[in-house]
């Protein structure tokens, strides 16, 4: 289980999260959302163990978040990181040298499936192809916790569906996956549960069935309806016009 109690994290006088508490259950995929600024890339990074400027407490199977967790963990941040001289085959070699869960084979079924050249020089691809190879390189780890934010900005609508079909036959058993995006309607075919953020706390939580059981609608019809209600109500009750 991965614990976050009265989670807070400033940046100068912004309140990026403000006392969040949330318990991320193994055996789901979770779809993390919002508007934007509204806290989901600050909660990744702190969950992988890269922010320490933080109050309350975040914890992976009842240890703080650290040293001894930061290899349980698989996180994909939103902007690329990799070394320019890096071909696709290097950045399998690359992960496989830093981390002892990563399977180079199933990195290899991935690329072969997104149908991208292995020796093909990472400066040379598009922002799309370079986005597979990471999201390829992140799912290839037997991470204990998978953390992707916004994965599938820049890929094209195939390459879109191949990523969810993958993610969706990863096995979940003990696992944890966490999905940040501010377009729901690309996750809800892979999330079982969805955690809706605002202004750096929980605002609507829980399993996707409940919850158009409980509403009537989708669960992205939920998400646009929720914000677009926040936003009429920070216009002062009017909606902005074009």
């Amino acid at each position: 289980m991965l614990q976050l109690e009265n989670l807070g994290v400033r940046y100068g006088n912004q309140i990026a999260l403000d006392g969040m508490w949330y318990n991320f259950l193994p055996g789901h995929i979770y779809g993390l959302v919002g508007p934007n600024g509204c806290g989901k890339s600050t909660l990744m990074k702190t969950a992988a163990g890269l922010l320490k400027n933080y109050t309350g407490t975040v914890l992976y199977e009842g240890k703080r978040i650290g040293t001894a967790t930061r290899a349980r963990v698989a996180y994909l941040p939103t902007h690329p990181v990799y070394y320019r001289y890096m071909s696709v085959e290097d950045m399998g070699a690359f992960y496989e040298d830093f981390f002892k869960d990563f399977d180079r084979n199933e990195y290899r079924r991935m690329i072969s499936f997104f149908g991208l050249d292995p020796e093909q020089k990472m400066v040379n691809m598009s922002t799309g192809m370079v986005a597979k190879v990471r999201v390829a390189a992140t799912l290839s780890r037997r991470a204990g916790v998978i953390l992707l934010d916004e994965p599938l900005n820049g890929i094209d609508l195939i390459g879109q569906d191949q990523v969810r079909q993958i993610i969706l036959s990863l096995e979940l058993e003990g696992r944890i996956i966490i999905i940040a995006s501010h377009m729901f309607d690309q996750l809800e075919a892979v999330c079982d549960h969805v955690v809706m953020m605002n202004a750096g706390k929980v605002l609507i939580h829980g399993d996707l069935q409940s919850l158009r059981e409980q509403y009537g609608m989708s669960v992205s019809d939920l998400y646009r309806s929720t914000y677009a209600q926040l936003m009429q109500m920070q216009a002062g009750g009017g909606m902005r016009t074009w």
